[in-house]
């Protein structure tokens, strides 16, 4: 089961930059990258990276980041009250370079194990070879689409009033939504 967590903080620094892949193999579907340091709740800094065109926030918001590993899923604004889901936004690429890799070296396996042993290995060679991209594509689209729909359910779990400065640390999100946890905890004292 997957773990996301949540960084809330304030965005204390925001960069822009065009995405240039440097591995074969590498695609992204957006071509802009935004580098963003959060001062987080706890005192820390952290640095978060999307592959996306789209970012709701400006240096001084807060924010709510929703993680998945390392990777940014959503971003909930709590000083405008904007809200983005990344996996809609800039879904991630269905069809990929080392998948036609992947489909050669089964190929050639199953040419080689016909050569070596017996002509009969080409008959769940064949089918292999025609169902892998196909199947391939099949789960990844439903992968894409599952953790499409549970970020867009935490996203509207949270509360979009616009709020202060003073107040937007306040507002977390809700204990309900499925399978979220607080990167930062930071006991919060009230004041007199």
């Amino acid at each position: 089961m997957r773990k996301f967590w949540y960084i809330t903080g304030e965005l204390a620094e925001l960069q822009r930059y065009i995405n240039v892949p440097m591995r074969w193999c590498e695609q992204y579907p957006a071509r802009e990258r935004r580098e963003f340091w959060i001062a987080a709740d706890d005192g820390r800094d952290i640095k978060l990276i999307v592959h996306g065109r789209v970012m709701p926030a400006r240096r001084g918001h807060q924010v709510n980041v929703l993680l998945l590993g390392d990777w940014v899923v959503g971003l909930a604004n709590l000083t405008t009250g904007r809200q983005v889901n990344f996996v809609s936004e800039d879904p991630p690429m269905l069809l990929r370079k080392c998948d036609a890799l992947a489909v050669l070296v089964i190929l050639a396996g199953g040419l080689a194990a016909a050569v070596a042993w017996d002509v009969r290995s080409l008959v769940l060679t064949v089918p292999v070879v025609l169902m892998y991209l196909p199947l391939r594509v099949l789960g990844r689209w439903l992968t894409t689409c599952r953790l499409r729909w549970q970020v867009s359910h935490w996203l509207a779990s949270m509360a979009w009033a616009p709020r202060t400065r003073d107040n937007a640390a306040l507002a977390l999100p809700s204990r309900t939504a499925h399978n979220v946890y607080s990167f930062c905890l930071k006991s919060r004292k009230t004041e007199d």
